[in-house]
């Protein structure tokens, strides 16, 4: 997939960016594959605020299912593109990283109902857990 190099970014480095998400949503969203390039994609050219750093994002976003879940929307066709924090479709649009971003957005496609199912159970355990930990802290009041 030939990608256009813009002023911030060489083809390889689009390329690169592309790889690594790719790689980020095939591990589960694993820590380790969250990319300072990825991140610095993310929060420069997707709409998304940094967050104060690469470990604040990550936190935000990858920490709890619930928050993964939405924040994938942002790259799922049947939710439009419109940007999570900012409800805009620029970030989609841009001339100069739709090449990408749109890479990125398809690249979602095939794995979107695999994720979308283990984030929901994921989401389902821990609020299961919750219920059972607040369950256990109104019978001590007892």
């Amino acid at each position: 997939m030939g990608m256009k190099p813009t002023k911030f970014m060489s083809e390889e480095e689009k390329k690169a960016v592309l790889r690594d998400w790719q790689r980020f949503l095939k591990s589960d969203f694993d820590r380790k594959y969250f990319t300072k390039k990825l991140y610095e994609h993310l929060h420069l050219h997707c709409s998304f605020i940094a967050h104060f750093n690469i470990h604040g994002f990550y936190g935000t976003y990858f920490e709890n299912p619930e928050h993964t879940l939405e924040f994938l929307k942002q790259f799922d066709r049947d939710y439009g593109y419109k940007s999570i924090e900012y409800g805009s479709t620029y970030w989609f649009s841009d001339e100069d990283y739709h090449d990408l971003n749109a890479g990125m957005a398809y690249s979602l496609e095939p794995y979107k109902a695999k994720i979308y199912a283990g984030l929901k159970q994921k989401t389902k355990e821990t609020k299961l857990k919750q219920m059972e930990q607040l369950k256990a802290e109104i019978e001590k009041l007892d």
